[in-house]
């Protein structure tokens, strides 16, 4: 691949009121403008595992792009480990230039990530790997705050506490 990566993370921290639920994102781009991944994480229901997570995401993606075509989609080890899912379909947006995307989705203890690699499809060849290397290289922040991955900030710091 030839390519090297560090590791970002969120270097946010908001103070959450009490009742209120935050969603947050990290958007990385390549610098020709040609690729980009979004990681984020929202709430959701406890009871949802990456199975239905995947499945809700598919079918809002289906009735938001009814002209989608899915290329593949199935289980893999994300987040450290964790068992989710991977989707992999093209589409064409109004502007007329067809996109690639690689989707990646876990649930668990009340909250959903997901992380999607986008590019034109005539692009996608060539940065494929190191999309994927991407995706498949987000990881959760520590428990104590701590970031140490892609994606941090997983609402330890709604305490009241101020940075």
């Amino acid at each position: 691949m030839g390519e090297t990566m560090r590791a970002v993370a969120s270097q946010l921290s908001v103070p959450l009121p009490e009742g209120w639920f935050h969603k947050e994102s990290i958007t990385i781009l390549a610098p020709d403008g040609q690729a980009n991944v979004i990681v984020s994480s929202e709430p959701l229901d406890p009871t949802l595992d990456s199975a239905a997570y995947a499945q809700l995401q598919g079918e809002l993606l289906t009735r938001e792009f009814p002209w989608l075509s899915e290329m593949s989609f199935g289980p893999i080890s994300w987040l450290g480990g964790k068992r989710a899912f991977l989707r992999h379909f093209t589409w064409t947006p109004q502007d007329g230039v067809p996109v690639t995307q690689m989707q990646a989705y876990y649930a668990g203890a009340g909250r959903g990530f997901t992380a999607t690699a986008t590019t034109p499809r005539p692009n996608f060849s060539r940065v494929e790997v190191l999309l994927r290397d991407v995706l498949l290289g987000v990881v959760l922040a520590s428990p104590q705050g701590q970031r140490r991955g892609l994606l941090g900030g997983i609402s330890s710091r709604a305490s009241g506490q101020r940075s």
